[in-house]
């Protein structure tokens, strides 16, 4: 979701798991089962930017070894109620090359955590990432995404009026959300395996792999 978006239900982290399904029209928890039922048990997994750690759950509830990855101490402290048996971490996804080793998950998931980050840090974040991944491994990135075709470009702007207006009124910006994420991946010298679009093509889940 937007960086606007995340920073109001970041200082209440109580409230983002309802506000975000709210303002993803229920797509979030849709991506997040799609990712999880791909994890299998025994499987180590590493979420990024995992909030409030709901994804994380999912993950631990099949049986995986989970480390969540997030910047927000509020947003780990609920992690760690809803997801006990998981390992939470406090850092920038951009430090990740001082916390793990080569090779050392068998699945990476995101979701709505590149779109916070610029162009240069997701390229950044992604190498990481194809460093951190066993061979073999996959990578899920659920995220807000600008359409490339130009008709379903339009739609998304239509669709994102209402919520851009909200987002004016509430804080004096606008939203913002990525474009051309594909190209990042494939800039880090990742293969994308498949694709599933959500809300207009505006929510995005890529399979990735090294």
């Amino acid at each position: 979701m937007s960086f606007v978006y995340m920073k109001i239900l970041e200082s209440r982290p109580e409230r983002y798991d309802a506000g975000m399904e709210l303002l993803t029209l229920g797509s979030l928890t849709q991506v997040k089962r799609e990712i999880a039922r791909h994890i299998p048990s025994g499987s180590s997994v590493l979420d990024l930017g995992c909030g409030t750690g709901t994804l994380a759950q999912m993950c631990a509830e099949r049986g995986a070894r989970v480390t969540g990855v997030d910047a927000n101490s509020g947003m780990l402290s609920m992690a760690a109620k809803n997801s006990p048996s998981a390992n939470f971490m406090n850092s920038s996804l951009c430090h990740l090359d001082e916390h793990f080793e080569d090779e050392s998950f068998d699945f990476i998931l995101s979701t709505l955590a590149f779109s916070e980050l610029t162009r240069a840090e997701r390229i950044h974040v992604l190498k990481q990432i194809k460093r951190l991944l066993k061979k073999g491994g996959r990578i899920f990135i659920g995220d807000e995404i600008i359409p490339d075709n130009l008709f379903a470009k339009g739609l998304y702007h239509l669709f994102r009026l209402p919520l851009r207006l909200l987002t004016w009124v509430l804080t004096q910006t606008t939203t913002h959300a990525i474009s051309g994420f594909e190209e990042d991946v494939r800039a880090a010298g990742m293969k994308i395996i498949s694709r599933k679009r959500y809300m207009l093509g505006t929510f995005i889940l890529l399979e990735i792999k090294i």
